[in-house]
């Protein structure tokens, strides 16, 4: 079959399954946690795990669609930036929950997704997009960049807190996982063109290969907090 030979077929299959292993793998880890200290604060990214992960397997469908010569599915065509937006929204307060959980009570800085939604909206309307796509770039350019780098830089100052443990799987988990979202805002948020020749949903998958693959080492995080 020819739409076999597509390098986007795989692409977009392992983009999107691999956040969706990360879900269920950090969720596993919650269900046997024996400190509830970061429990709150990873649901977070379980959900968007599951989100980002419907969203890039919906692009999948309908990239099979397309290659096979079908035309549109209007449902899908606006389900998939819908999913991208709110999955980006639930990592960008993933970050900063993450980074203010040492904080004894709510910080003011726990509200910077829901100004950023509004911001987003504001720019929206100010600059007439009435093309879904062209709002789900923004939103990826903005929200996603954000919420990969906050989370990339909250991992990472995790994983130095958790280096007094003497728990080298965990700190490395940590730190590798840090490094898969800070190549994410990179790959996922900043570029949206081709690198070097090649799709950029392949760096994509990379990144979320490398984000799923370091879920199995920081399961610990649930019992060292």
């Amino acid at each position: 079959m020819p739409l076999l030979r597509e390098p986007l077929f795989y692409i977009f299959f392992i983009y999107g399954t691999s956040f969706l292993v990360m879900s269920y793998v950090v969720f596993h880890g919650i269900r046997k946690a024996t400190s509830i200290t970061l429990v709150k604060t990873f649901y977070a990214l379980v959900i968007f795990g599951v989100l980002h992960g419907a969203a890039e397997l919906t692009d999948w469908v309908r990239f099979i669609i397309h290659a096979s010569g079908g035309g549109e599915v209007k449902a899908l065509y606006y389900l998939s930036p819908a999913l991208m937006f709110v999955s980006f929204v639930v990592l960008t307060q993933f970050g900063i929950n993450l980074l203010t959980y040492k904080s004894g009570k709510k910080n003011i800085l726990q509200l910077i997704p829901s100004v950023l939604v509004i911001a987003y909206i504001c720019v929206i309307i100010a600059a007439k997009v009435r093309d879904v796509m062209a709002e789900a770039l923004i939103a990826r350019n903005g929200f996603g960049t954000i919420g990969a780098l906050l989370s990339g830089v909250a991992l990472l100052g995790l994983a130095r807190h958790m280096k007094a443990l003497g728990n080298k799987r965990l700190e490395t988990g940590l730190a590798v996982s840090a490094a898969g979202f800070m190549l994410y805002a990179v790959f996922g948020g900043i570029i949206v063109d081709p690198v070097a020749g090649l799709p950029v949903q392949l760096f994509r998958a990379a990144c979320a290969l490398i984000i799923a693959a370091s879920s199995f080492y920081i399961l610990d995080v649930f019992k060292a907090a």
